[in-house]
């Protein structure tokens, strides 16, 4: 995979305006990878992998340091906090086969971990426990008592709990919460870091900001927009200190 460049990048910005956060990621992704067959083959990776190739994806295009921002749940405040990648980053727990399994209230059942077709596919779910009893069908690959074959849809809802969260506990990058402590009400919370739209939210950002720096550079200097992003950051910020007035 290779950094993509502010051209490349300003493609997938413009693509992504419309899709939702599943297939955001898969084009930051495809962005940085050397060939469509890799890129295809994004779609398959369990989505700890996934995170832990976006997290190295936003170390290489905005540094080491993230700045987060938080609402207090209690009280409202707003939270800054900020940390680094490496504290982002967990430890994949061995895993010999791509295939799990769990043993339960007498049932056998072995499933894979959810990947990113599988969360483009829980998008027209209209609830959680729809999404799921999806989620549930597309990844366990059989369920069995007494060597007997049983449908997802018929196993208990105690199992059916146990069995996500043993596909979190199996695949923790993909389930990773941060610590807050509110320092107005002592609050203390733990929420979600989604890569993929964090990682979004700041291309979003950068893009905005490129395109004004373009806007400026083509209006003195009459450069094409390949051009201006063909300059190093270095050159191109050299340029908008000598245009401004």
């Amino acid at each position: 995979m290779h950094t993509p460049t502010p051209a490349q990048l300003l493609q997938v910005w413009e693509r992504g305006g419309e899709p939702s956060a599943a297939a955001r990621g898969l084009l930051l992704l495809g962005c940085s990878c050397d060939d469509e067959a890799a890129a295809e083959a994004l779609a398959a990776l369990p989505l700890g992998r996934r995170d832990a190739l976006l997290l190295d994806l936003r170390e290489r295009l905005f540094g080491s340091a993230v700045d987060a921002v938080a609402t207090c749940p209690h009280c409202a405040a707003m939270i800054e906090a900020t940390f680094r990648c490496d504290d982002l980053r967990l430890a994949a727990p061995p895993a010999a086969t791509s295939t799990l399994e769990h043993v339960a209230h007498g049932m056998r059942v072995q499933f894979r971990l959810p990947d990113s077709s599988d969360l483009l596919a829980l998008e027209s779910c209209t609830d959680a426990l729809a999404a799921r009893e999806r989620l549930l069908e597309r990844c366990v690959l059989d369920a069995r008592r007494d060597d007997r074959s049983h449908d997802v849809r018929t196993l208990l809802p105690e199992l059916q709990a146990e069995l996500a969260q043993a596909m979190a506990q199996a695949d923790p990058q993909a389930d990773l919460q941060l610590a807050f402590r509110c320092p107005d009400c002592a609050h203390e919370w733990q929420p979600l870091f989604d890569i993929a739209g964090f990682l979004w939210q700041e291309l979003h950002a950068w893009a905005l900001h490129m395109l004004r720096e373009v806007d400026t550079l083509a209006a003195s200097y009459h450069w094409a927009e390949a051009d201006i992003l063909a300059l190093s950051p270095r050159r191109r910020q050299a340029y908008l200190e000598l245009c401004a007035p």
